[in-house]
């Protein structure tokens, strides 16, 4: 069994990366919007007795906030 090598990209622009990265901070960034609308069933006390969901809430807030601080809805 003979194994050929792969062919590498000759550039970054050959490879998915550039446009995957612009999707994964688009999301980020409209998660960052949406997410503070789920605080408000915590802010009424509903999870009141959770407060590991409400520390994984605002962490998700905060890894979407750095992701997708690089994203402008407007392109």
């Amino acid at each position: 069994m003979s194994s050929r090598p792969v062919p590498l990209p000759s550039s970054v622009e050959d490879t998915p990366a550039p446009a995957v990265a612009s999707q994964v901070r688009r999301l980020a960034f409209w998660g960052s919007v949406l997410l503070p609308f789920a605080y408000v069933p915590l802010l009424s006390g509903v999870a009141g007795d959770r407060p590991l969901l409400v520390a994984g809430l605002l962490a998700l807030n905060a890894v979407c906030l750095l992701a997708g601080h690089g994203h402008s809805p407007d392109r």
